[in-house]
C-alpha cells in the first residue's frame, strides 16, 4: 500500500483504499435501533444502565493498535457495525478471531462532528473483493473470521481511509427477542418475496414479522432476489421498521417495555472495551435529536460480480468508492447523495 500523504491536516485516503497498479482492488445492524430507542434509558435508574452495561460482551483488541499506520481521527464518530449469523457457536468462542463465525452485514455509522441533523449508515456486500492487511486478498467478510474485529477494523480502515472510533458486534438471534419483545414488526414489500429454498414467502405490501421472521428476513440470502445487496437492502428496511414502531408503540415511554426491549438488545451486544453502556446513551441523544428520519442508510458503490477461483464474489466500483469516502471526510456526504441513487428507502423494499 501507499504511504500517507496530506490533505487539509489529515491523512489522505487516496493511494489507502485502492491500489490502481493492479496488485490490489479492494474496494458493515443492530446497534444503530438499540441507540435509536436508548434514548428512553435516560429516564430510567442509574443501576439500570449498570445492569445494560454488564449484560455487553467486550471484544478482546478489538480495535487496531494506535501505533499503526492508521487514518487520522476525522471530524464526527465513526461506529464499525458488525452483524454475525452465531447458531451453534458456544457463548465463549462467540467473538474469538480465528473462529467460525463471519461478518454477515458490515456497516459504518458515521455521525457528523457538527451536531447537525443527519447520520449515516454505509453498508459494506460482506461478499465484497479487498485487500485484507498483511493477508491475501479475499471477501471483507472472511477478515473477521481471521482475525476478529480489529482486523475486519484494519481492513475497513484501509478500505475507506475512515478511522474506526468504536466496534459494536450483533448475534443475530438478538433479532427474535428484541422483535417479540416490541409484538412484532412490519415492513412493507415492493414484490412478492418467495425463498424455494426453504418455502418461505412474504407478499407484497405491509408483512408483520414476528421474531422468527424476523430472523429469516435479515439473514437468508439464498433462493432470495437480489443476493447480498437484496439482503442489505432487507436489513436496512429492517432496521427502520423496528426503530420507528419501538417509539410508535409507547415503548419509550413504558419503562417495563423499554427494559424487555434493552435487555434483549444488550445481551445480544459486543462491543470494544472502552465503549460502555454511557457511551451508547450519550450516541443515542444525538441519534435522538436527529430522530429515524434523518438517518441515511446506503449501500457502499459496487462493480459486477465475478467469480475468482471457487468464490463468487463482488468486485470494487473504484471511482464511485473513492467519491462515497472522499465525501464523508469532507463533510459533504448530503450534497454527494443527492447527486448519486445510493440510499434505501426504508419504506420499499422487494
Amino acid at each position: 500500500m501507499d504511504g500517507p500523504a496530506s490533505r487539509g491536516g489529515r491523512r489522505s485516503p487516496r493511494g489507502t483504499r485502492w491500489s490502481r497498479a493492479g496488485r490490489a482492488r479492494p474496494l458493515a445492524g443492530a446497534l444503530v435501533v438499540v441507540a435509536l430507542v436508548a434514548l428512553g434509558v435516560v429516564g430510567l435508574a442509574d443501576w439500570r444502565a449498570g445492569v445494560y452495561d454488564r449484560d455487553i460482551q467486550r471484544l478482546p483488541d478489538a480495535l487496531p493498535s494506535d501505533s499503526g499506520d492508521r487514518p487520522a481521527p476525522d471530524p464526527g464518530e465513526n461506529w464499525l457495525l458488525i452483524g454475525s449469523d452465531l447458531r451453534g457457536v458456544p457463548a465463549e468462542r462467540k467473538w474469538r478471531p480465528g473462529g467460525t463465525a463471519r461478518a454477515d452485514t458490515i456497516m459504518l455509522l458515521h455521525v457528523p462532528e457538527d451536531g447537525g441533523d443527519r447520520a449515516y449508515v454505509i453498508s459494506i456486500p460482506r461478499d465484497l473483493w479487498v485487500d485484507i492487511p498483511g493477508r491475501d486478498r479475499g471477501k471483507i467478510n472472511s477478515a473477521f473470521a481471521a482475525g476478529g474485529s480489529r482486523l475486519l477494523a484494519e481492513t475497513v480502515e484501509a478500505l475507506g481511509g475512515v478511522r474506526v472510533d468504536h466496534v459494536a458486534a450483533v448475534d443475530f438471534t438478538g433479532f427474535k427477542a428484541m422483535t417479540d419483545a416490541l409484538g412484532g414488526v412490519e415492513v412493507h414489500l415492493d414484490r412478492p418475496i418467495h425463498d424455494p429454498t426453504n418455502g418461505w414467502s412474504w407478499p407484497a405490501g405491509r408483512n408483520r414479522l414476528d421474531g422468527e421472521d424476523a430472523l429469516r428476513f435479515v439473514r437468508e440470502r439464498k433462493g432470495l432476489p437480489g443476493g447480498d445487496l437484496g439482503r442489505v437492502r432487507r436489513q436496512h428496511a429492517f432496521l427502520m421498521a423496528m426503530a420507528e414502531k419501538a417509539s410508535d408503540s409507547g415503548t419509550l415511554t413504558n419503562p417495563f417495555k423499554l427494559d424487555a426491549f434493552l435487555r434483549a438488545a444488550v445481551r445480544s451486544l459486543a462491543m470494544d472495551a472502552g465503549t460502555e453502556f454511557g457511551t451508547l446513551r450519550a450516541l443515542a441523544l444525538r441519534l435522538a435529536r436527529i430522530g429515524p428520519g434523518g438517518v441515511s442508510f446506503v449501500t457502499l458503490p459496487t462493480g459486477p460480480s465475478d467469480w475468482i477461483g471457487d468464490q463468487n464474489v463482488l468486485l470494487p466500483d473504484e471511482r464511485a468508492g473513492d467519491d462515497l469516502f472522499d465525501a464523508l471526510l469532507d463533510g459533504e456526504l448530503d450534497r454527494h447523495l443527492d447527486r448519486h441513487d445510493l440510499e434505501t428507502d426504508p419504506e420499499r423494499v422487494g
